[in-house]
């Protein structure tokens, strides 16, 4: 049984190397089990992030509101210290982790290619981090603050290295906020 499925994989793999010998242009699309390598929890797959969250749990007493209520749009017009701690953690996890061999592969293939375009749902910039340069994050990046009532944008390494959580907007002084998709956001149209 065991050769057999081994003969199926092979199999498998010379299609796919096959089609990419013929193919001049890529796109990648990528989610949470590409960084799940890195050390990242997923978020809702198995030991994900939001499945029997303690800190979630915590605040809810089980029987208060979900994580889609909580990361929410109206979450952060309500309590911006709940998304911040939340998605401060998703920040801490990635700032002490580094892309793998799946993120490095993606970057050489532009080598290789003619165009290779990478579109991730990940917040962790580890596509960026190891060479890819046409990325879309379509759900943002956890390292990118957006002012919330102006047009000022800021890149950050570490939360730690902020002087208050939330941050304020150092041209306007309203809120910073990490620039991701929250539940209840809209995708960026661009």
């Amino acid at each position: 049984m065991a050769n057999r499925d081994a003969a199926a994989i092979e199999a498998m793999i010379e299609v796919v190397a096959e089609l990419l010998r013929r193919s001049r242009s890529l796109l990648l699309i990528t989610g949470a089990g590409l960084s799940a390598d890195s050390g990242l929890p997923t978020y809702r797959g198995s030991g994900g992030l939001y499945n029997g969250d303690p800190h979630v749990d915590a605040e809810t007493d089980g029987d208060g509101p979900q994580i889609e209520e909580l990361l929410s749009a109206d979450g952060m017009r309500r309590d911006p210290q709940v998304i911040w701690r939340h998605l401060g953690r998703v920040e801490e996890a990635c700032r002490d982790a580094t892309p793998n061999r799946g993120h490095a592969v993606i970057a050489a293939m532009e080598q290789t290619f003619e165009r290779v375009w990478v579109l991730t749902q990940n917040v962790d910039g580890f596509h960026q981090r190891a060479g890819s340069t046409n990325v879309i994050s379509i759900h943002g990046n956890v390292h990118q603050l957006r002012c919330t009532a102006c047009s000022h944008r800021a890149k950050v390494e570490s939360y730690a290295e902020l002087d208050s959580i939330p941050p304020l907007c150092p041209s306007c002084g309203a809120m910073l906020r990490p620039d991701v998709v929250l539940f209840g956001e809209t995708l960026d149209p661009v």
